[in-house]
């Protein structure tokens, strides 16, 4: 540890003594890249020294971050752990050192941080995200990062710390791809623990009509779990019949510009919001612009969950629900236009991010198939320059070879001896052949394994012989070869009966 503080205060480039000090510490067998044993021995000093340096900025009063720093004759000496993280860094990179090293220290320092503390180290984590996100290191701790900035989110207060929290979520979007599968909701679950209260008692006194208030405040029910609207449940009436009385009254009484001049649309962007809920509000909530369009834009993404393709049997929507929807989106589209201020470019914003998210529902219903395209690597010749590319008369190698096969092209193309469909006694002779069990032929060996075989056969019976081509469906491919070629026990097991063409003759008049 005593060598490691003392390259900590080295000023120069990490590239200049890390190595150095690396083999100073351990001592390695191989200098380039050190053995597994030594990795782990190298990560138990560093987490100790770690441990020390956070311990020695807390009995300071210091800023973890910032331990350390200071400015001596106009050079700046940056704080020791941030020094500490940059050499280990540098190891990493150069893999020297085990890659996913650089992601536990990481995780230590946040779990012995506060949350003052930890804004100042997620910000170092952002200046270095291009060299975290390289292949080599990304591979390595792309779990542990992703530990790390959960265990954040959970510590953070949603209501309080949503810039911080929006911070985190953007890093995990970059830092990870776009295919990747752990932030992905594949089940579809809600989250029905987000529970609205409000009062369910009509108090003494009240200016509002309380059974609107209850109605509005019941709606979250359904918001929170679209689930439940399904064409299974018997809810659908009732939230129907909801949703129309509030949105008539928002129909009746309509906002005027000069009222939402005076509120500021733009100073909410950047909290969290979750509304009170007390009836004596209720008359101030329903003036409010921005309260409405939140209720109205949970109307908008609710009828897109109903609407969206690909569900079960049991959950698709009924004609009577279609309609319904159809009235009620219309009626929201209509109302958020009206809202003022900017209504139709706020409607056609949000049509747009529904648009978007109806993509990633079908890439989620498709068990998320990956979309980055690799590029391609160029083969360069050995001394450097390109390699000429051939350049074939028909555009291919293959094309050229076909053409080059006979002499007299045009007369080959037209030969009535090149197109010749076979008989169907021919062709099914050695599928035949391997259902005799006396040839004793393996059964991974049959040509019915062969699709090719077996769908070119089907289109020379369904031409020639429709009596055997009906006989698929019942028997498969098998049932398919001529009686004649078949052994008579065999035979017997794929001859229809007297008694099922009599049938066949009725259903085929009928």
């Amino acid at each position: 540890q005593e060598i490691f503080r003392e390259a900590i205060m080295n000023p120069g480039p990490p590239q200049d003594f890390a190595l150095r000090t690396v083999e100073q510490v351990i001592k390695p067998q191989n200098i380039d890249k050190l053995l597994q044993d030594e990795n782990q021995l190298l990560e138990n000093i560093l987490r100790a020294l770690l441990q020390e340096l956070v311990s020695a900025a807390v009995q300071s009063g210091e800023h973890i971050m910032h331990y350390g720093q200071s400015v001596a004759e106009g050079e700046v000496r940056y704080g020791e752990i941030p020094r500490l993280l940059d050499i280990v860094l540098y190891l990493c990179e150069k893999e020297h050192i085990e890659g996913g090293m650089i992601f536990q220290l990481l995780e230590d320092l946040t779990e012995m941080s506060t949350m003052r503390n930890c804004k100042d180290i997620f910000g170092y984590i952002e200046s270095k995200q291009d060299i975290l996100g390289k292949p080599e290191l990304f591979t390595r701790g792309k779990l542990v990062m992703l530990r790390t900035c959960n265990q954040l989110l959970r510590r953070l207060s949603k209501a309080n710390d949503v810039v911080f929290c929006g911070r985190i979520i953007m890093f995990l979007a970059h830092f990870f791809p776009l295919s990747e599968r752990s932030a992905v909701n594949i089940k579809g679950v809600f989250n029905t623990s987000n529970e609205t209260k409000y009062e369910k008692e009509t108090p003494e006194c009240t200016s509002i009509d309380f059974n609107f208030y209850k109605t509005f405040w019941s709606l979250q029910e359904f918001f929170s779990n679209p689930a439940s609207l399904t064409p299974v449940a018997t809810k659908w009436p009732k939230f129907c019949s909801s949703l129309m009385v509030v949105l008539n009254t928002f129909e009746a009484q309509p906002l005027r510009d000069e009222e939402c001049n005076a509120i500021n649309l733009e100073d909410e962007a950047n909290f969290s919001i979750k509304y009170l809920t007390s009836s004596n509000l209720m008359g101030l909530e329903l003036k409010d612009p921005s309260f409405r369009r939140h209720f109205l834009v949970q109307c908008l993404i609710l009828f897109d969950y109903l609407k969206s393709p690909g569900k079960n049997d049991k959950d698709l929507l009924l004609d009577s629900m279609r309609e319904e929807i159809k009235n009620c989106e219309e009626q929201v589209k209509k109302l958020l236009e009206m809202t003022p201020p900017r209504g139709k470019e706020f409607l056609h914003g949000i049509g747009h991010v529904l648009e978007r998210e109806r993509n990633w529902v079908w890439w989620k219903r498709d068990s998320c198939p990956p979309f980055e395209k690799q590029p391609l690597e160029r083969k360069v010749a050995q001394d450097g320059a390109r390699k000429r590319r051939l350049r074939w008369r028909l555009g291919n190698k293959e094309l050229s070879q076909l053409w080059k096969w006979a002499d007299q092209n045009p007369n080959a193309l037209t030969d009535p001896r090149r197109v010749c469909t076979p008989s169907i006694m021919d062709y099914w002779k050695p599928l035949a052949d391997d259902m005799d069990e006396a040839a004793g032929i393996e059964e991974e060996y049959h040509h019915k394994n062969n699709r090719v075989y077996c769908w070119k056969g089907l289109r020379f019976s369904a031409r020639q012989d429709l009596e055997g081509f009906s006989r698929f469906t019942e028997h498969g491919i098998e049932g398919v070869v001529p009686l004649e070629l078949l052994p008579p026990d065999t035979r017997s097991k794929y001859q229809m009966k007297p008694g099922d063409r009599s049938k066949r003759a009725k259903r085929d008049e009928a």
